[in-house]
């Protein structure tokens, strides 16, 4: 059996194995909170079905890390038709003729 053969879908949090096993993920795709697995396929022993519960959690991170993230936008922008204001300072002025 192929461990590795995944199909992801990040919208709903799920894998697919390609034997059937469905796996479903609550929280952030790279740090779940829940999993919630399917039915496995027969014949699986119990360390082969944990293996599978765990290459298809990190199939789910490493399809959310190759996601491009979302540009960041600054937290505030002052408007351009905003008038300049001079700025109180409490740095004591240079004299000007030195």
């Amino acid at each position: 059996m192929d461990f590795d053969a995944w199909t992801v879908d990040l919208k709903s949090l799920s894998a697919t194995h390609d034997s059937g096993f469905r796996l479903e993920i609550e929280g952030s795709a790279k740090d779940p909170s829940a999993v919630h697995p399917g039915k496995f396929p027969p014949g699986l022993n119990g360390i082969e079905q944990a293996r599978l519960v765990r290459t298809g959690v990190e199939a789910l991170a490493k399809a959310a890390s190759k996601k491009p993230a979302a540009p960041k936008k600054p937290a505030y922008k002052a408007p351009a038709n905003k008038p300049k204001r001079p700025v109180l300072s409490l740095k004591k002025r240079q004299p000007e003729d030195a």
